[in-house]
């Protein structure tokens, strides 16, 4: 069985971060530290992860084998953890790495950092919002017709109503005068019924509703 390499650190660097990064690496090999500047190696073990970065917003782990670097400007205030790219990062590590091998802290493989650190930068996608459930036009015309009976009320009539699967029907009325009923289905017919006296329905359609007009004027 082949042992995995190990190494103190790993780092990871965008191509704009890539001076300064190399110049940490040669910086820290002259302490002798060993330093992986690849991921190639994914049975490779290391202490620490260290990416550079070059605002806080792109740190996105707080695991405790990973040591951001930031190269940017630091924030006024921030309670992310990180290290800064100046004079007294090499001694840094070292002294980290140092503490860590005093208290026999294991070593990780470097594809599970890296692969945290990816999980992290894609987070999940959020579930959509269920789309709003679309009211019958049926249901919503019978909520308007339901609405009036308390207005008809106040003028002497009163109003019935059905809603069913496919039909709405309304029936207004005023006592001992004639029965005004709407039949309103979902194929698109509307039905209008005035039970009068008249075998002119039309013509008792017209003075029904011009006598019911002025009576509750």
């Amino acid at each position: 069985m082949t042992e995995s390499a190990t190494y103190d650190i790993a780092v990871s660097f965008a191509e704009d971060q890539r001076t300064v990064a190399e110049e940490v690496v040669e910086a820290c090999r002259q302490r002798g530290l060993t330093v992986l500047e690849s991921n190639d190696l994914p049975q490779a073990e290391v202490r620490y992860l260290v990416p550079f970065v070059s605002t806080v917003d792109e740190i996105v782990s707080d695991h405790e084998h990973v040591l951001p670097v930031l190269t940017g400007e630091p924030p006024a205030s921030s309670d992310v953890r990180y290290l800064r790219a100046d004079e007294y990062l090499v001694n840094s590590l070292v002294a980290r790495i140092e503490a860590a091998e005093t208290a026999g802290q294991h070593r990780v493989p470097v594809a599970d950092l890296a692969a945290a650190l990816k999980q992290q930068e894609t987070p999940e996608p959020e579930a959509p919002e269920p789309a709003p459930v679309q009211q019958s036009p049926l249901r919503a015309l019978a909520e308007q017709f339901a609405a009036a009976p308390p207005a008809l009320a106040r003028r002497g009539l009163a109003g019935t109503l059905h809603l069913g699967g496919t039909t709405v029907a309304v029936r207004v009325e005023r006592e001992n005068d004639a029965v005004y009923a709407l039949e309103v289905r979902d194929d698109e017919i509307v039905n209008f019924v005035v039970v009068g006296d008249s075998p002119d329905l039309f013509s008792t359609l017209w003075q029904r509703i011009e006598d019911m007009l002025t009576a509750t004027a």
